[in-house]
């Protein structure tokens, strides 16, 4: 070691040991990030899309230029780690470094290259990623909320989380770093803050930076492919590759651990002494999965394209489910809690056991005359004070030796002339003879091979037969996979079959209050009642189409009958109450609410449901008892600290004392869908006047970083002005004006999708049945839902008052094409589009279908798809729509030219597109 490194490591470790504390703080952090073009102004539909992405608007025009932004940073740091945190970009943890030597644990890119990978497109590889709940998800490279502080027990945190959009879910999580420890912990959080279930799963990505003499330390036997298709051998597999080395990749490698139920696996790299390890309770996240894009020159395009120094990395993924084709249904009121840990490893050669007490590694090295050398190396997590370590051979100890233990200090041992045809066992135990940590070589928690058959794994083949319960799994596994508008057909047809099923009616009318039909709904769910009276998800679901179908007694009666199940008593005493607030019964509803899902005043207790929670904070300030809602503000976002309904309330009661975090308002102004939220709270309370007083903050001005692309601030959005208009007749005040404020508003990136909204838009066109604007929302609305024909509707109502209105007839003629199956029809929607929105290149995608599908020559298509206006930047999929035609019609040599010197982002699973000879 060089003698300047050892005296600042020296320097270091005493300066933090006189210190022994914890610190967090804000900062900025600038890096380059890949420029993106404008997000598509289309909306991208479930029925048209592979995945759900509405009311999201999608991020694929990835640029080769490259932006230094002023990113803002939260630091964490103790005496061992310095971890950033980046709540700009999804909240990812992009480095913690280990101070001991200098490495980061995670990823550190030295810029944000972006390709499209995610949900929505655009993505970065570096640090880690909170992936819930869908992989990649829709905010993965944008901001988040965020809040940190520190505990009396002397740790610090910072929370990061966020409400999806698609279905109204909850992640946080709270990293914690506690003196004197080098574990780094991940307190998740996920809830279902709506009042339908959803699917979803939890993956913890963390990208690790990796060299050719990189070793994957996975305790398994054995691999399997998403979706179980086959299992193969761990670490090597059965075409005699040793996987578990990065420079055997090749062409990529991911898989999912089997059969192992071990709570440890991690990553070491020899050629920087460091590495990283994962430990999680396997009870409460089982699953783990190694990703590599490989060594060969595909993974060598993706290294360029990711990283500007070519840098390689892997994924150490983590998970609640056995692979990623997995998910389960977060019922509505509910929430799951648990913890990850990571941890650094350095100088020890490899990871062959862990746990929260430290790291092992134990490695033979063959001698001669059948012998071998042990190398044994432990990195604790904490200082371990006359600590006791012993090696045994089952007989007798080859080493015991007392030690005090340090974080700082790498334990390590050679113990030369073993026999080789023993096995050795390491034991550390405390002051207290209590063991701490305890591996037998090559002794896991797994299957034994004997267990387990490898190869094609058998799938389960579809029944012929079709009875009740096959189309109700189809129904279901397809709402798994957020295929809603196919499950929705499944149950239909079920029911054609078996029309007297009360599961399949349960099913069918469940999926349509989600779906927003809810006239449909109450049919079908009245039904299911019928055969099932005693079934309070029925009633649970029945009274929420009830409700929005404004029929509050019916509502009443059906959600009483859920509250009195035990299953259904808070979901059904929370919507109930909610009921009873908007008409104007505070009390009652205070009462239910206590009694249904206390968020509680007692000093002791520890609320589970924010919304609940939320609910009593704002009734328990409109009813005037200022003190108990600022009581319980304040102790609950200790839980909750990026909670905005919270701020929003705290500052209201005049309760000071919260997490640090954002600035309320500018945090709200940046995402108007963060204001909608509050507002769409409010109004289940009744407590309008609340709602308008936040549509009628004038917000403060937004940095660019701190927005999603493209998004509107607070007085463009035409949501916002229709809400406002909405809350006024409320209140008894004319919401006209608001409403003639937002008929006038840009459309642009404007896509509805809550419920509430069919009533907004419904009352803004009593008003004046001419605003175009509401028109076309209402009609986005409900083709986002699946209510094709009213969609329709409303749009042609749209363009006949406004034609102008940006992605209307692109979204006409694409329903025309894919889903009327009317190509001629569709190809002349588009036509009228293109004369609106000439730069639009979703209008030139459905015509070269259209155009396709009513036989043009590829050299007509060709000539439309040359009329893009900005050649230079038209994106990638316009240019292969482009590119293909020109082939097709023989004009290779122009195809070429349309490639030379662009930049085209790569899309993953996508081929390149290369120029040909």
């Amino acid at each position: 070691m060089r003698p300047a490194l050892l005296l600042w490591i020296l320097f270091s470790i005493g300066a933090l040991k006189l210190n022994g504390q914890v610190k967090v703080w804000e900062g900025t952090m600038p890096l380059a990030a890949s420029d993106e073009g404008p997000p598509d102004e289309n909306p991208n539909f479930d029925a048209f899309a592979e995945l759900e992405d509405y009311p999201y608007t999608m991020r694929q025009d990835i640029r080769l230029t490259e932006t230094v932004h002023p990113w803002h940073a939260l630091y964490l740091e103790n005496e061992y780690l310095k971890c950033t945190i980046l709540p700009q970009l999804g909240g990812h943890i992009y480095t913690c470094v280990d101070k001991i030597n200098g490495k980061s644990m995670f990823y550190a890119n030295p810029s944000f290259k972006k390709a499209i990978i995610a949900y929505r497109g655009a993505w970065s590889a570096f640090g880690e990623e909170f992936n819930f709940p869908i992989s990649h998800n829709w905010v993965t490279i944008s901001p988040v909320d965020w809040a940190y502080g520190t505990a009396a027990d002397g740790s610090d945190s910072v929370t990061v989380g966020n409400r999806d959009r698609v279905y109204g879910m909850d992640w946080t999580v709270e990293i914690v770093l506690r003196p004197g420890s080098t574990l780094l912990e991940e307190h998740v959080t996920l809830s279902n803050h709506s009042d339908a279930r959803h699917h979803f799963f939890w993956w913890n990505n963390a990208g690790i930076e990796v060299w050719n003499d990189s070793t994957i330390c996975y305790p398994m036997q054995f691999t399997i492919e998403d979706g179980a298709t086959n299992i193969d051998t761990w670490p090597v597999n059965s075409k005699g590759v040793n996987l578990s080395f990065f420079k055997n990749h090749g062409s990529g490698f991911e898989a999912f651990a089997y059969g192992s139920s071990e709570t440890f696996m991690g990553v070491y790299s020899p050629h920087t002494g460091s590495g990283v390890v994962h430990w999680a309770d396997f009870n409460a996240v089982p699953s783990k999965k190694v990703f590599s894009w490989g060594t060969d020159r595909n993974a060598l395009d993706w290294g360029n394209r990711l990283s500007d120094n070519h840098s390689a990395y892997v994924e150490v993924q983590s998970g609640l489910f056995k692979d990623q084709t997995t998910f389960q249904f977060l019922e509505p009121r509910q929430s799951i809690r648990f913890t990850e840990f990571w941890m650094p490893v350095r100088g020890i050669g490899t990871i062959t056991r862990a746990n929260l007490n430290g790291v092992v590694a134990m490695e033979r090295t063959p001698q001669i005359a059948g012998e071998i050398t042990l190398s044994v190396g432990f990195n604790a997590n904490r200082a371990i004070p006359a600590a006791r370590i012993v090696l045994s051979d089952g007989e007798k100890n080859v080493l015991d030796e007392n030690v005090s233990l340090d974080p700082a200090v790498t334990w390590t041992r050679q113990i030369a002339e073993l026999p080789a045809d023993k096995s050795y066992t390491f034991l550390l135990a405390d002051a207290n003879g209590e063991p701490l940590l305890k591996h037998t070589e090559g002794v896991y928690d797994e299957l034994p091979r004997d267990r387990v058959k490898t190869g094609p794994q058998p799938q389960v083949q579809a029944s012929k037969s079709r009875d009740e319960g096959d189309f109700l799994k189809t129904g279901t596994d397809l709402e798994l996979h957020a295929d809603y508008l196919k499950a929705s057909d499944a149950y239909q047809a079920g029911l054609a079959k078996f029309p007297s099923s009360a599961a399949l009616l349960k099913a069918a009318g469940r999926l349509a209050v989600s779906l927003c039909r809810y006239q449909e709904a109450s049919t079908l769910l009245g039904k299911a009642e019928q055969r099932a009276p005693s079934d309070a998800e029925i009633h649970y679901y029945r009274g929420i189409a009830e409700n929005a179908l404004d029929h509050p007694a019916e509502a009443r009666t059906d959600l009483e009958a859920a509250h009195s199940s035990p299953s259904f008593q808070a979901a059904g005493g929370l919507l109930l109450a909610e009921l009873m607030a908007r008409q104007h019964d505070a009390a009652g509803a205070l009462k239910l609410l206590e009694a249904s899902c206390p968020a509680s005043s007692s000093a002791d207790s520890q609320p589970q449901d924010l919304r609940c929670i939320e609910d009593t904070a704002a009734l328990d300030r409109a009813t005037g008892d200022l003190a108990a809602a600022r009581n319980l503000v304040l102790k609950s976002l200790q839980r909750f600290p990026t909670n905005l309904f919270l701020r929003n309330e705290a500052a209201k009661a005049s309760a000071h004392a919260v997490p640090a975090g954002p600035d309320l308002d500018r945090h709200l102004a940046a995402n108007t869908s963060r204001i909608l939220d509050l507002v769409l709270q409010y109004n289940r309370l009744g407590l309008y006047a609340d709602s308008l007083e936040l549509l009628n903050r004038s917000y403060p001005a937004v940095a660019p970083e701190d927005r999603e692309p493209g998004a509107p601030l607070p007085a463009n959005d035409p949501l916002l002005a229709y809400y406002r208009g909405y809350c006024r007749e409320k209140l008894g005040l004319s919401g006209i004006a608001d409403y003639a404020a937002a008929s006038r508003m840009p459309l642009l990136y404007i896509f509805p999708s809550e419920p509430d909204e069919i009533a907004v838009l419904h009352r803004a066109l009593a008003v004046n049945a001419s605003d175009a604007s509401a028109h076309f929302l209402l009609g986005t609305l409900y083709f986002s839902k699946g209510i094709l024909d009213p969609a329709l509707e409303e749009w042609k109502l749209a363009e006949s008052l406004d034609p102008k209105i940006p992605s209307l007839q692109a979204s006409m003629g694409r329903v025309l094409l894919d889903v009327k199956k009317q190509p001629a029809e569709a190809a002349a929607e588009f036509q009228r589009g293109l004369q609106m929105e000439p730069g639009n290149a979703a209008l030139y995608l459905g015509l070269n279908q259209a155009m396709k599908q009513t036989g043009e020559s590829p050299a007509q298509r060709a000539e439309m798809l040359e009329r893009f206006p900005d050649q230079a930047n038209m994106p990638g999929r316009l240019v292969r729509a482009l590119v293909g035609a020109l082939r097709d019609s023989g004009r290779d040599a122009e195809a070429n030219a349309v490639l030379a010197h662009r930049y085209l982002p790569r899309k993953e699973g996508e081929a390149p597109l290369v120029s040909v000879p």
